[in-house]
């Protein structure tokens, strides 16, 4: 096996309803993702007091999306709304950070 089956087959595994992946629906398009929202969500401090930040980045197969979106446009994920902050392409997979203020 070369080096390319072998990231074809760990993201086989990885973007797999069975596994890791789930459902979303992503700006109108149902598509597997992974969604991490492990990251470090924290209160915003630096302008606004008692405002809530959270951050989720997103793992999708790469070409499962119609387009990426643009960094600062709006994402909709099962109808709740984040800012996209970064778009990464690495692998085979697109790579989103999104970003959700509440106060």
């Amino acid at each position: 096996m070369n080096l390319k089956q072998t990231f074809k087959k760990d993201l086989d595994t990885f973007i797999n309803d069975g596994e890791f992946a789930d459902y979303w629906t992503i700006n109108g398009k149902s598509v597997k993702a992974v969604i991490d929202n492990s990251v470090v969500n924290t209160f915003e401090k630096a302008q606004i007091q008692g405002v809530f930040k959270a951050t989720a980045v997103v793992y999708i197969r790469q070409g499962d999306l119609n387009s990426l979106p643009l960094v600062n446009s709006t994402v909709t994920i099962n109808k709740l709304h984040y800012i996209c902050r970064d778009v990464q392409v690495e692998q085979g997979v697109d790579i989103l950070t999104l970003e959700q203020m509440d106060q």
